[in-house]
């Protein structure tokens, strides 16, 4: 499929090239509909993580942005205050640029300082935020969380002034204890927080922000690999999958989330001979990588087809019947030597998600027999956990070798 689209700015152009990224992240493409799953996994093991996130500083950056703002420092306009939000984010950006120079994760450095992003660093650590406990109302979105403080805000100053007796008038202390009060609603900061953060703002995490952050994700990933890995220091950079970290651990951390990493690992196999016989299928037995992987597969199909499907799906509570009647058709096809029912089921159900007219199956001929479609082995934002523990270490000065 080929795109199209008229810019009149550069704004516009950059904007648009903005939204085309976030489809190349790594998760976005899911050809044959696992993505439920995927997401379970991932949620459960490394939860408040995105494949979008960079560096773990934004989980502070965001945070000092907002309280500022249910401070009342953006002033008291609703709309005045959700675009100086977004204006104070890539003021950040900029002297992210200008303070630590070459280094990556850097939200907007391709577009700064001519533009911005589409995807804000409020809009992409947000879940995470919430999840840490740093912003301390669950549930509400930015917007709300405005507009929730400013009736603290408002609530706080007239409790004040009823208590002083006065004739209804109100001074600048009041007004900045009342902000100060909303703030501390709903936002946890790190004690040693300062109101002039952005003169020596880095990508680095402080040392207190660090341990502020391991503390806020410990005490509220209780129970996940998150924190299991947090808690007894695993050195992240020793392994460079979810496999290799599920071969190391899976004996090691508590026996039911174990249990849930062979089950992750298990699907991991399945998927991934599906998208091998996928791409197989795509460039009519053309693409050697895929013959090859495929090769290896059908040699120990009873090792990676060994998932319990049925298990799987109960464990995380899914309930997804066409889902399940293709992870087990396919499985069963594979297993018995029914390629041609396998291939079939592969193409159904790509069609099933897309319709045809969408499926990339049914228009092989459009396609290099080359070029890689989708994704290998999942993931299960491991990665994206990897930075975000890598830079707490990095924060406490604990850098494993």
């Amino acid at each position: 499929m080929q795109l199209g689209w008229v810019d009149f700015t550069n704004s516009d152009r950059e904007k648009v090239f903005d939204v085309m990224s976030l489809l190349q992240e790594p998760g976005a493409v899911d050809e044959i509909g696992i993505g439920q799953v995927r997401d379970a996994f991932s949620n459960l093991f490394f939860p408040g993580t995105s494949t979008v996130q960079t560096i773990a500083k934004y989980f502070l950056i965001v945070p000092y942005v907002l309280k500022e703002a249910a401070e009342g420092r953006y002033g008291s306009e609703y709309g005045s205050i959700l675009r100086r939000i977004d204006e104070e984010e890539r003021q950040c950006g900029l002297l992210l640029m200008q303070h630590c120079p070459g280094d990556t994760g850097i939200i907007g450095q391709r577009v700064l300082p001519r533009g911005w992003v589409v995807r804000r660093p409020s809009s992409i650590y947000w879940n995470g935020i919430c999840t840490y406990g740093i912003c301390t109302q669950k549930g509400l979105s930015i917007p709300d969380l405005i507009r929730a403080s400013q009736f603290v805000q408002t609530q706080n100053r007239t409790i004040r002034l009823s208590s002083r007796g006065d004739d209804g008038s109100s001074d600048e202390r009041d007004d900045f204890d009342a902000g100060r009060d909303a703030a501390l609603h709903f936002f946890s900061v790190p004690d040693d927080f300062y109101t002039d953060w952005r003169e020596d703002l880095s990508t680095r995490l402080t040392q207190g922000e660090a341990a502020f952050l391991r503390g806020k994700i410990e005490s509220h990933t209780q129970g996940t690999l998150l924190c299991y890995m947090l808690e007894h220091n695993v050195n992240v950079e020793e392994y460079d999958s979810f496999e290799a970290l599920c071969e190391a651990l899976h004996e090691k951390v508590p026996a039911e989330m174990g249990h849930m990493m062979k089950l992750a690992s298990d699907f991991n196999r399945l998927v991934y001979a599906a998208r091998v016989r996928y791409n197989y299928v795509l460039s009519n037995g053309e693409n050697t990588e895929a013959a090859d992987e495929w090769e290896y597969i059908e040699a120990n199909k009873e090792y990676m087809l060994s998932v319990d499907v049925d298990e799987v799906l109960a464990s995380l509570h899914i309930v997804n019947y066409r889902l399940r009647r293709f992870l087990l058709a396919f499985k069963e096809a594979v297993l018995t030597g029914s390629l041609d029912a396998a291939d079939e089921i592969l193409i159904n159900r790509e069609i099933e998600i897309k319709g045809r007219s969408r499926a990339k199956l049914c228009k092989r001929d459009d396609y290099d027999n080359d070029v890689w479609i989708g994704e290998r082995y999942l993931d299960y934002r491991f990665s994206s956990a990897k930075r975000l523990i890598a830079d707490i270490y990095r924060g406490e000065g604990k850098e494993r070798a």
